[in-house]
C-alpha cells in the first residue's frame, strides 16, 4: 500500500491549537503517513507590517512537532521566497514523495479553490482535507463542496471533528492587549513567543 502525504500550507502566524487539532485529526481520520507544515513566504515589501519572519513562524511550528509522530516541517515556500502558487507546490511534492499526496486547508479555501490558478487541476488531480468553522452554519458551504465533488470527481474530506475556537488574528489582539493566550496556544509556542517578545 503506497504512502500517504499531506500538506497542510498557511501563515501559522502563530501556529494554534486549532491548527494542530486539524492536523492530529487529518493524520488518523485519512491514514496519513507523513503530515507537512509548509508555512508560507510572506514578502518583505507586504503593507502588513505585523507578519512574523518566516524563521520565527517555522521556529514556533517546529516546537509543537513532537504532538504527533506524522508531523514534519517543510521551509520550502519560506525559502523559495515569492509568491508560491498551489498547484505549483503540489506539482513538486508530488515529484519528490512516493504515494498519495493530499493537501490540507482552511473550508471557506476549499469554496475558492476553484478560482486559484489551476484550481480545476487542484480539484481534479489532489485529494483535498478540511475542518468546518467554529459557531458558524456550513450547509451552504458542504453544498458548494457537493457540488465540487460532482463536478471535477473532487476528492474531498470534511473531517468529523469538533471545530476549535482558535486564530492567529485574535492570538496577536490578546497580545497587544496583554491578555493571556495560554488557552489558544500549546505552551511550547507561548514560550517562544514570550522569549523573543513577538506580537508586542
Amino acid at each position: 500500500m503506497s504512502e500517504k502525504y499531506a500538506i497542510y500550507g498557511g501563515t501559522f502566524d502563530p501556529i494554534h491549537i486549532g491548527h494542530i487539532s486539524v492536523a492530529d485529526s487529518a493524520v488518523k481520520e485519512c491514514g496519513l503517513n507523513k503530515l507537512i507544515f509548509m508555512p508560507d513566504y510572506v514578502s518583505p515589501f507586504k503593507q502588513d507590517a505585523t507578519t512574523t519572519s518566516g524563521h520565527d513562524r517555522y521556529e514556533m511550528i517546529k516546537r509543537i512537532l513532537h504532538y504527533n509522530p506524522a508531523f514534519t516541517l517543510s521551509s520550502y515556500e519560506i525559502l523559495k521566497e515569492g509568491p508560491s502558487y498551489t498547484i505549483e507546490t503540489l506539482e513538486y511534492w508530488d515529484d519528490v514523495v512516493k504515494g498519495e499526496l493530499y493537501f490540507i486547508l482552511g473550508f471557506d479555501s476549499v469554496l475558492e479553490v476553484e478560482t486559484w490558478r489551476r484550481g480545476h487541476d487542484i480539484l481534479s488531480k489532489y485529494p483535498l482535507i478540511t475542518a468546518r468553522r467554529p459557531g458558524s452554519d456550513d450547509r451552504e458551504g458542504m453544498a458548494k463542496i457537493e457540488a465540487l465533488r460532482s463536478k471535477y470527481k473532487a476528492n474531498i474530506t470534511v473531517l468529523d471533528m469538533l471545530p476549535v475556537d482558535a486564530s492567529s488574528t485574535e492570538i496577536r489582539n490578546r497580545i497587544k492587549a496583554g491578555l493571556s493566550i495560554s488557552d489558544m496556544v500549546v505552551p511550547e509556542v507561548e514560550e517562544y513567543i514570550i522569549e523573543h517578545k513577538l506580537y508586542r
